[in-house]
């Protein structure tokens, strides 16, 4: 089975993570891929614009735990702080980048819980819709870390510093009529009519010339752009410093250990 899923219709190109035995939960190849799959369909003659998604009740539930362990397993303590500074948060920015730059609309279908990164590259796209089941959590703080993937950026021009604060600070969930409340979400529909209803979307916004819309993004986000850099850039050296912090790191050793009892 294929990690992540790309097709096109209609102009429409669609991104699906397909891990729902992992809770759409990514390693540092599978987001790797899930961003050259944007940029592969922006170079696509005829595709428009991207809807991003996941398989199943989750949209993604940020990293997968269970390579974490098995780095943790394999090449103790050490090795698993190494693999989180060097690997694991870089790519999940480099996959920020490229759905923020890509020069064509990116649609957030949240099919379901979104959590850490899982939440983050939604708040990247252009735009966000939600099923009604879906919920919403900036998770990074249960590890002692801010959010890498631009949370902590992104978050608080969407819904206001307040909400947002709250949101990183506690770790707490809101539900999908809470996001749209806040403005974090566009609109919220049925699981059954999410496909169906980004889609649309992505084919309103598919209305002019390709170039046009890029271009006017790159206008839009300039400002923003060279902040979310900035940002992006502090909160890997944020955590970089945070995980060499002995209370940060015994909760992530804490989160291994209980991991090794239950593995999902």
């Amino acid at each position: 089975m294929d990690d992540i899923v790309v097709s096109s219709a209609d102009g429409c190109g669609t991104v699906r993570i397909n891990r729902p035995d992992r809770g759409n939960s990514v390693t540092p190849d599978v987001v790797r891929r899930m961003g050259e799959a944007v940029q592969e369909l922006a170079d696509t003659d005829g595709v428009g614009a991207v809807v991003l998604t996941g398989t199943g009740r989750v949209f993604c539930a940020g990293a997968d735990v269970r390579e974490m362990y098995d780095v943790y397993t394999a090449d103790g303590p050490d090795a698993l702080m190494d693999y989180l500074a060097d690997i694991w948060m870089p790519a999940v920015q480099v996959t920020v980048r490229q759905l923020w730059n890509a020069p064509l609309p990116v649609i957030a279908a949240y099919n379901g819980a979104a959590t850490a990164g899982g939440l983050d590259f939604g708040l990247a796209c252009d735009l966000r819709i939600a099923a009604s089941t879906a919920k919403f959590a900036e998770s990074y703080v249960n590890l002692g870390m801010v959010p890498v993937a631009g949370g902590a950026y992104l978050l608080p021009p969407l819904i206001g510093l307040a909400p947002a604060s709250r949101m990183i600070a506690s770790g707490a969930f809101i539900t999908a009529d809470e996001a749209l409340e806040l403005g974090m979400v566009s609109e919220v529909c049925s699981v059954d009519d999410l496909d169906r209803r980004a889609r649309e979307v992505a084919t309103e916004m598919m209305h002019g010339p390709v170039a046009t819309y890029a271009r006017a993004k790159r206008v839009a986000r300039a400002a923003a752009t060279v902040e979310l850099e900035a940002a992006l850039q502090e909160s890997l050296a944020a955590n970089i410093d945070l995980i060499a912090r002995p209370e940060v790191r015994k909760g992530i050793l804490a989160v291994m250990e209980r991991y090794s009892q239950s593995p999902s």
